[in-house]
């Protein structure tokens, strides 16, 4: 299979800190390569997820075409292939999980089936609805070693992830556990998220005909569900 190498690297951080370095299998479109970048990043897709690239194009889900500005194209339309070697990647637009990615250009041919493949990275992963207590440990507010909770500073334990010490979140990775869990958990998450983009787009199918990204997306939406 031909893969195509990928680096993520949190924008509002320290570079190197919270990082991955990936393979991404074939050209598949920016819908499944959003589910890809937040399995591998540890995100529960309780929150949309989006690509922002030059020019002001943006390759949104369904949810953020009811009302289109300008630039917006509907992601599921297009591939990883039409995106450029630099373009960012938002998790939760409200809490701003924004990830610079760099696509390299040298593809990689291995035997394997698996869409995504963790090559490095630092960094536990996405802190759910809890950015503001992963800024309060960059920025030496809290100590690594602090275990405790902060109402008034906001600080908190992020509920998806495993903490005792806020410092938990440098602890090294083990690789092959992680590309364990990311074989195990990808397809669940991406039918999960197809199956709720779906429903989305019927329920929302009135709104749909007044899109006007692409002349053939009505029609395009109607075969795809």
């Amino acid at each position: 299979m031909t893969y195509t190498k990928i680096r993520l690297d949190f924008k509002y951080g320290p570079r190197g800190r919270f990082y991955r370095v990936i393979l991404v299998k074939e050209n598949p479109d920016l819908f499944k390569l959003g589910v890809s970048f937040g399995t591998v990043l540890g995100a529960t897709f309780e929150h949309c997820f989006l690509f922002r690239c030059k020019d002001y194009v943006e390759y949104v889900m369904a949810c953020f075409m009811e009302e289109p500005l300008r630039g917006y194209k509907y992601l599921g339309f297009y591939h990883l292939s039409d995106l450029p070697d630099s373009f960012s990647y938002e998790y939760d637009t409200g809490d701003g999980w924004v990830f610079t990615c760099k696509k390299y250009k040298k593809t990689v041919e291995l035997k394997s089936k698996e869409d995504i493949i963790l090559l490095e990275g630092k960094g536990q992963g996405i802190w759910e609805d809890n950015i503001c207590s992963l800024y309060a440990l960059f920025n030496n507010e809290i100590s690594p070693d602090f275990s405790g909770e902060d109402e008034e500073k906001g600080i908190y334990k992020p509920w998806n992830c495993d903490v005792d010490k806020y410092g938990d979140f440098d602890l090294p990775l083990n690789i092959e556990d992680e590309n364990d869990s990311i074989s195990s958990l990808f397809e669940i998450d991406y039918q999960e998220c197809l199956s709720n983009e779906k429903e989305y787009i019927k329920a929302s199918h009135p709104c749909l005909d007044d899109y006007n990204e692409e002349s053939h997306f009505d029609r395009k939406i109607r075969d795809e569900i």
